[in-house]
C-alpha cells in the first residue's frame, strides 16, 4: 500500500468511528458546524496547503448559487468549476504550484460533484411545478444560503472519496427524522464484514498479479495466451481494491445517517426517495416511520453481485459507482440538448472528471462502440424461450464478454500511459477490439433469423 492509500483508510476509519458521536448531535446547527468542522480537519490532514483548491472553489460556488439567477447558475457553476478542475488544479505545476495529492484528488474530484449537482438542485427547484412529484421542491431550497454551500460541500461524510449524494439528501439528515431511526450499525457491520474479504483477496493476490507486471520486460516475453489471461487475475485485485473503498466510504454515511430513507419511498443510489409523496407524508407522521424499514440504498455506490452476476456491460456500468452515474446521466445525460451525442458526450465528461491519463478514456470511451455488439446479444438472450438451452447459452456468452470486455479495457485503467497502454494492446494483437468487430458483424447477420418481428394486428 502506498502512503496515500495509508492516510485514506486511516482517515476513512476515523469519519466512521466519529459518526456515533455526529448523531446524537440533537441541535441541527450544530452538527452541521460538527460536520463541516470534521470535514475541514480531514481535508487539512489529507492535503496539508493544497486545501485551498477545495476552499476556493466551494466559495465561488457558494458566490454563484447565491448571487445568480437560477437560469443561469448551473450553467456557470458546472463551466467554472470543470475548468478548475482540468484547467488549474491538474496542471498546477504549470503555474509553479505542487501538483495535488491523491487524497486532494479525489476531494476535489467530489466536491466537483456535488458543488455542480448543487446548481442543478437549485435551477431544477425553480422551474418544476408546484405539485411536483419529483422533490425537487424541497424545502430544503427554500432559501440556500452562502455558509449552507460549504456545510453540504465540507460535511465530513463522502468528502475524502464519496459517495455522491445530493444536497437534499444531506438536508435530510439534519432536519428530517430517519436517520435516528435507522440501524447504523447493524448495516455498517454488514458492509465491515465485505471489505475485510475485499480486502483480504486484495493482499495475497496482489502480491502475485500486480498491474505493474504489465509495464515489465518479463511480461511482454511471455506467451500470448498468458498476457492475455493476466487480465483476470490483475482486474480482480483492481476490482477488491475498489470494492473495499467504495464501501468504507458508504460506512462512512451509515455511521452519520446521511442518506437513511424508508424502504416504501423506492430509494435510488444518488437520487434518493423516487415516490417523494410517500416521503412527505412518514415526515409528517413519525410514530409512522418506528413500522417502517429504513436502508442507505441512496448511498450505495456499488452493487457487487450485480456487477459479477449480470449478462451485459450495460447494467453492469448501472451497477459500477452508482451515485457517480446518476449524476452523470442527471446533469449530462439528459440535459445535454443533442440526443445522438448525449451519450459520447456523458463518457467524454466521465473521462474527463477522472483525469488526463490516455488509460482513463481508452477505457472509458472504448465502451462506446462496445455496447452496439453488446445490444443485439441482449436482444437474442431476452427474445429465448425461459429456461431453454438457448437462453442459458446467450446468456453465458453475454457474461463472459461482459467479464472480457471490463478485465480487458481495465489494463489501460491500470497502466494510465498511452505508450503502455498501446504496448499491451499491441502485444496482444488488439483482440479484444477485433473481438467486439467480429461478434458484432456476426451479430447483424444472425438478426433476420433470431429476432423474432412482433406481429401486426389485422383490421
Amino acid at each position: 500500500m502506498s502512503w496515500d492509500d495509508i492516510v485514506y483508510v486511516l482517515l476513512l476509519l476515523f469519519c466512521i468511528g466519529f459518526g456515533h458521536f455526529y448523531r446524537e448531535i440533537k441541535d441541527p446547527l450544530a452538527k452541521q458546524w460538527a460536520g463541516t468542522g470534521v470535514g475541514f480537519a480531514v481535508a487539512f490532514l489529507a492535503t496539508g496547503s493544497q486545501i485551498i483548491h477545495p476552499i476556493f472553489v466551494t466559495l465561488v460556488n457558494a458566490v454563484i448559487v447565491t448571487r445568480l439567477s437560477w437560469k443561469q447558475c448551473h450553467i456557470v457553476s458546472f463551466a467554472f468549476t470543470f475548468f478548475y478542475l482540468l484547467g488549474f488544479f491538474r496542471l498546477a505545476d504549470w503555474y509553479g504550484l505542487s501538483l495535488p495529492s491523491g487524497p486532494g484528488n479525489m476531494i476535489q474530484m467530489m466536491l466537483t460533484l456535488k458543488l455542480v449537482g448543487l446548481a442543478f438542485e437549485i435551477n431544477s427547484a425553480a422551474t418544476a411545478p408546484a405539485d411536483d412529484p419529483s422533490g425537487a421542491k424541497s424545502p430544503a431550497f427554500d432559501k440556500v444560503g452562502f455558509i449552507d454551500v460549504f456545510h453540504y460541500g465540507f460535511n465530513y461524510a463522502g468528502l475524502l472519496t464519496g459517495p455522491y449524494y445530493r444536497y437534499r439528501t444531506y438536508w435530510d439528515s439534519i432536519y428530517r427524522p430517519f436517520a435516528q431511526i435507522a440501524d447504523h450499525w447493524g448495516v455498517t457491520l454488514g458492509k465491515l464484514k465485505e471489505i475485510a474479504v475485499y480486502s483480504t483477496i486484495y493482499l495475497l493476490l496482489g502480491y502475485y498479479y500486480p498491474s505493474e507486471y504489465f509495464l515489465a520486460d518479463e511480461f511482454m516475453k511471455r506467451s500470448f495466451w498468458y498476457r492475455i489471461w493476466y487480465i483476470y487475475p490483475s482486474f480482480l485485485v483492481f476490482k477488491m481494491r475498489i470494492y473495499a473503498g467504495m464501501a468504507l466510504s458508504e460506512c462512512v454515511c451509515t455511521m452519520a445517517g446521511v442518506g437513511a430513507y424508508p424502504t416504501s419511498c423506492t430509494t435510488i443510489s444518488g437520487l434518493g426517495p423516487k415516490n417523494y409523496q410517500a416521503f412527505e407524508n412518514l415526515s409528517k407522521n413519525p410514530e409512522k416511520i418506528k413500522a417502517e424499514d429504513i436502508d442507505f440504498e441512496t448511498i450505495h455506490n456499488i452493487n457487487t453481485w450485480g456487477v459479477e452476476s449480470c449478462t451485459n456491460v450495460r447494467v453492469a456500468m448501472k451497477m459500477w459507482n452508482t451515485c457517480t452515474q446518476y449524476w452523470m446521466a442527471a446533469y449530462v445525460y439528459k440535459r445535454f440538448p443533442h440526443k445522438v451525442l448525449r451519450v459520447p458526450v456523458t463518457f467524454l465528461i466521465s473521462a474527463l472528471w477522472h483525469g488526463y491519463y490516455a488509460g482513463y478514456y481508452i477505457c472509458i470511451c472504448s465502451v462506446v462502440f462496445y455496447l452496439p455488439m453488446d445490444d443485439i446479444y441482449v436482444k437474442f438472450y431476452k427474445q429465448s424461450e425461459e429456461n431453454s438451452l438457448a437462453k442459458k447459452g446467450w446468456g453465458f456468452m453475454g457474461w463472459f464478454m461482459k467479464t472480457f470486455c471490463m478485465s480487458y479495457l481495465a489494463a489501460s485503467f491500470q497502466v494510465l500511459k498511452l505508450r503502455d497502454a498501446l504496448n499491451y494492446y499491441g502485444s496482444v494483437y488488439y483482440v479484444g477490439q477485433v473481438l467486439v468487430a467480429v461478434l458484432y458483424v456476426i451479430g447483424r447477420i444472425l438478426q433476420p433469423y433470431i429476432l423474432v418481428k412482433p406481429k401486426v394486428k389485422e383490421g
